[in-house]
């Protein structure tokens, strides 16, 4: 199994999650997507997506491997004991900055 065909599966699953936790919260998309519920589900979809990864012998990536332990955890606490973390939206942004910057940094970038 090649590692596109692996991706577009989580995607359609990513996607079919979406529309079922939207479905719970009656189309209401804003509550869906704030809803610890949604996050866990989506971090476990990206740690499953690199578990097939493995198992495949695919090359696997740091970033959703990151990103759902992250999304898992963080939201499993928040699910459990009912609390909130107040620095994760600021924490997902740094993530996202440092991304966006490495990606400048280590690839043959060239504006146009």
């Amino acid at each position: 199994m090649q590692n596109g065909t692996v991706t577009n599966i989580f995607w359609g699953l990513f996607l079919i999650w979406f529309g079922v936790v939207a479905v719970m919260f009656r189309g209401d998309f804003g509550s869906t997507v704030n809803s610890p519920l949604f996050a866990l589900g989506t971090g476990a979809l990206l740690l499953l997506l690199n578990l097939t990864r493995s198992i495949f012998r695919l090359r696997l990536s740091i970033l959703t491997m990151g990103l759902g332990i992250v999304l898992t955890f963080a939201n499993a606490f928040v699910l459990l004991f009912g609390s909130t973390i107040p620095f994760l939206p600021e924490l997902l942004i740094i993530v996202g900055v440092a991304l966006v910057i490495g990606a400048f940094r280590t690839r043959n970038f060239q504006a146009y």
